[in-house]
């Protein structure tokens, strides 16, 4: 059996990015996908890991040019952190 959660909303802040998410129900459906693009994602993925933050995918390169890490909630949504290394200038 599972324990029925009370509703809740939060608010998530990195740098720049605020993501609002709500558990009442009416505010959206589960299942559903969030983008982040971010500047390195191996560097993300190694702070998530020693927060102790389940990985869902990756860090996995994308035929068409970024590199991923995907977080799964506990209702279904995928929060993905995404790095463009097609457009990105080496030194």
């Amino acid at each position: 059996m599972r324990a029925k959660r009370t509703p809740a909303i939060w608010g998530l802040v990195r740098d720049d990015a605020w993501l609002h998410v709500s558990s009442f129900s009416g505010d959206g459906a589960s299942g559903g996908v969030v983008r982040f693009e971010v500047e390195d994602v191996d560097k993300l993925h190694a702070e998530l890991v020693e927060k102790g933050v389940r990985i869902d995918t990756g860090p996995v390169d994308q035929t068409w040019g970024t590199r991923e890490i995907y977080v799964k909630d506990s209702d279904g949504n995928s929060i993905r952190f995404i790095e463009d290394r097609a457009t990105a200038v080496t030194p």
